[in-house]
């Protein structure tokens, strides 16, 4: 079935000029797959498709999807309780939540290991309710995220962080069962509040 940046000038190019940073706004959109491998095991991948804070283009060319994303997450949570309510299913997992830059953009989601083969630039504990409609297949997860690390890394000449250790971020999915799988589902979904991009601040 959820993101940061710093040197001296930072170049407009990189950073948006009219990127809005209000707690109310969109700072991360995200694209992926959800994959169950066991009834107590799900890792979900995929890939950033806004980053509320950069202007360039965070895709390396056409289309853009997983094939020509420059950022990239992987999640690997495991089950802690299933409640079953008439037609709905809540499962909560824990688990870590991680984005990674890769400018090779080799993502593919038959290999979920591509999507976390390039610089790991951020990670988070986490953890996540997903409800499930078991008569339609469709479901919402919410993922409380907690920042425990975060490297500099560059774009465009420019080093930069996403987000900042102890940050709290909610992300929240929305999906829909697959059968027969793999995947067990797809998701796209957003991280609401003030933009995680900050340049890397001059030593």
């Amino acid at each position: 079935m959820l993101i940061v940046l710093t040197l001296g000038c930072v170049s407009t190019s990189v950073l948006a000029q009219g990127n809005r940073h209000g707690p109310d706004d969109v700072s991360v959109e995200l694209v992926g797959q959800v994959t169950n491998p066991t009834p107590a095991t799900s890792f979900q991948i995929g890939y950033l498709n806004y980053i509320n804070g950069i202007d360039s283009s965070i895709f390396g060319g056409s289309p853009q999807n997983e094939t020509t994303a420059l950022f990239t997450f992987y999640a690997d949570t495991v089950t802690t309780r299933v409640i079953n309510n008439g037609s709905t299913r809540i499962i909560n997992r824990e688990g870590t939540f991680a984005v990674y830059s890769d400018a090779s953009m080799n993502s593919n989601f038959a290999d979920s290991e591509t999507f976390r083969d390039g610089q790991q630039i951020m990670t988070a504990d986490l953890r996540h309710q997903v409800i499930v409609d078991t008569v339609t297949g469709a479901f919402t997860a919410t993922f409380v995220l907690t920042v425990v690390s975060n490297d500099p890394f560059a774009l465009d000449g420019k080093l930069l962080r996403l987000g900042k250790v102890g940050d709290k971020l909610r992300l929240t999915f929305q999906g829909h069962l697959n059968s027969p799988s793999p995947p067990s589902g797809y998701i796209a979904g957003y991280i609401v509040g003030n933009s995680l991009v900050q340049p890397e601040k001059s030593q």
